[in-house]
């Protein structure tokens, strides 16, 4: 996953929280919308063009020699992720007020697996604490699929919304889906350790923003029916999965050692 820049640099808490919707916005969701397109926007804007890019994506998955499950299933279609600590009942935020004990993701015993099935409990983690953060104000969980914090990074600002009780989101106790549209990860070219996994960002149409003294926002405006199509885009080095930005340059384990070129 990716995101070009990370959203805080250049801007300052009193711009980001003082500007329009969509100054915030920006701030909230850089990290989540920008996850690697696999067509550019003119592409994906096009039904017809995700379609073929879809079509293309899943033909890919099927001729490469990239991973099959360990488990030998399938995870085409919704991330699904159900390992949370429950602290009291939750109550769901609404316009009035922030969400109240929302369950936190909890790390799954598999996560670290080099396999499809541990690269699928890292992604469903990893979009479980965007949410969490989305929801909260809380990046902690976040850190836990993202040790170099580069996008609970992205989420500086809106962690300062909530504890400055400037704003929050309701409408939705999941703001962000993923949709998965091949059955397991392709293989990225020249490359032993980083993967591809085509599918589809989607916002839900509920998801709205509260900031005190403005007009409450929605989350995203413009999303097509079928979401932004995009690769989830990973790399397992030092015994872990990690999310790529885009920045990384070539994978320095292109010709890695045996130790770690084993495939998931």
């Amino acid at each position: 996953m990716m995101s070009p820049s990370p959203t805080s640099v250049g801007m300052s808490r009193r711009v980001a929280l003082g500007a329009t919707g969509a100054g915030v916005l920006a701030a909230l969701t850089a990290c989540a919308s920008d996850i690697r397109p696999l067509a550019d926007g003119s592409a994906s804007s096009s039904p017809s063009a995700s379609a073929s890019a879809s079509e293309s994506a899943s033909a890919s998955a099927s001729a490469s020699a990239s991973a099959s499950a360990s488990s030998g299933k399938s995870y085409k279609g919704f991330v699904k992720f159900d390992n949370f600590e429950k602290n009291g009942e939750y109550v769901p935020a609404t316009a009035e007020k922030k969400a109240q004990n929302v369950p936190k993701p909890l790390v799954p015993g598999n996560m670290n697996d080099q396999n499809v099935d541990g690269l699928y409990a890292f992604i469903g983690y990893w979009l479980a604490s965007f949410n969490y953060a989305l929801m909260t104000g809380d990046a902690e969980p976040m850190k836990k699929a993202d040790p170099a914090d580069v996008y609970a990074k992205s989420l500086e600002e809106f962690t300062y919304m909530y504890e400055s009780n400037l704003g929050w989101m309701y409408g939705t106790d999941t703001p962000v889906t993923i949709e998965l549209i091949t059955g397991s990860p392709q293989k990225a070219s020249g490359s032993t350790t980083r993967y591809n996994w085509p599918g589809y960002m989607n916002y839900s149409p509920d998801a709205k923003i509260h900031r005190e003294g403005k007009s409450d926002q929605p989350l995203k405006t413009d999303s097509s029916q079928k979401g932004q199509l995009m690769k989830a885009a990973v790399e397992y080095k030092d015994g872990k999965w990690f999310m790529l930005t885009g920045n990384e340059g070539s994978s320095s384990s292109a010709s890695g050692s045996s130790s770690s070129s084993s495939s998931v």
